[in-house]
């Protein structure tokens, strides 16, 4: 081959290899990838910002996917992680990585206050039974200490569940009996409270006896010598005895009150022997008290018992 011949060959095949370079494009190029917030707390969210040029496509890992080229996505990882954005053309690829930094939660406080307990009170449902109340300021377990003194012998199960109001139920008590008692809380860190003492007392054993009460007056009148007379507040009527049974003898109480206060009392006792529905007259007096403004009356059999009265 003639010498200028071969030289043109080669110019030429430099000229096909410097075309090939020129027209062959640039790999994408990822200006930014960064987050509006590189840390974070647990819970918080922060965004991831991008801007990419010369892409074909541009992919973010941990679940986000394909995205534009130019793009934010609000994130809220529980984690620290770190997030990589992949950008691709028929040059090749380009990738960048951003670290969000996740701070733990704090721990808690640990609870040290123990629950504070209010509104103690005491009931007697029957003569052998009570039920207790009080109130939390935050939940806690129920349970009460109690005794005949304030030594508190005995001890209700533990109620476990976590209430602000408490009920508690007293059993196998000795009726007309003076107990102490106190309440007693544990909230949910095991912090405990006791109240102070209390006290509550069982009421009397109920007589087996039943009286129906057919008719019953008070007033005021006037008796003895005309020349010595007094005033005297009275109570009369007539009750049947409703029982099963004989009463054995009973006393009959006629109270004075002056609205809520018991001014004073008298007690008249009927040894005899009242059968099975037979009727009985009953008529108490005492000396006068303008204070008194209503009077009642109450049976109790020879044991003291209270008889229960049926009032039609």
């Amino acid at each position: 081959m003639p010498r200028w011949l071969w030289g043109a060959a080669e110019g030429l095949a430099l000229l096909a290899v410097c075309l090939l370079i020129g027209c062959r494009p640039a790999p994408p190029l990822i200006l930014t990838f960064d987050a509006a917030l590189a840390q974070i707390d647990t819970g918080e969210s922060t965004t991831l910002r991008w801007v990419v040029k010369g892409v074909d496509s541009v992919h973010i890992d941990q679940g986000i996917g394909k995205a534009a080229a130019v793009g934010n996505r609000e994130v809220s990882p529980a984690t620290t992680i770190a997030y990589t954005l992949t950008a691709a053309n028929t040059a090749g690829t380009a990738s960048k990585s951003v670290v969000i930094v996740v701070n733990p939660a704090p721990l808690p406080t640990p609870d040290s206050t123990a629950p504070v307990i209010t509104n103690v009170s005491a009931s007697s449902e029957t003569e052998m039974s009570a039920v207790v109340n009080w109130s939390t300021d935050e939940p806690a377990s129920s349970q009460v200490e109690y005794g005949r003194t304030v030594d508190y012998a005995s001890i209700t199960a533990l109620d476990e569940q976590l209430v602000t109001s408490h009920i508690v139920g007293l059993e196998s008590l000795e009726p007309s009996t003076v107990y102490h008692f106190r309440a007693k809380s544990t909230d949910q860190a095991g912090n405990e409270a006791l109240s102070g003492d209390y006290t509550f007392a069982t009421t009397a054993p109920k007589s087996p006896y039943v009286l129906e009460l057919l008719s019953s007056e008070w007033g005021r009148r006037v008796e003895g010598h005309p020349m010595f007379e007094t005033s005297v507040l009275f109570v009369r009527g007539t009750v049947r005895n409703a029982s099963h049974a004989t009463v054995k003898g009973m006393a009959c109480t006629m109270q004075c009150w002056s609205g809520d206060t018991l001014v004073k009392s008298e007690v008249d006792v009927y040894p005899s022997l009242i059968l099975q529905g037979y009727h009985f007259d009953f008529d108490i007096h005492t000396a006068d008290d303008p204070a008194v403004d209503n009077v009642t009356i109450e049976f109790t059999d020879s044991l003291g018992r209270e008889i229960s009265l049926i009032v039609e």
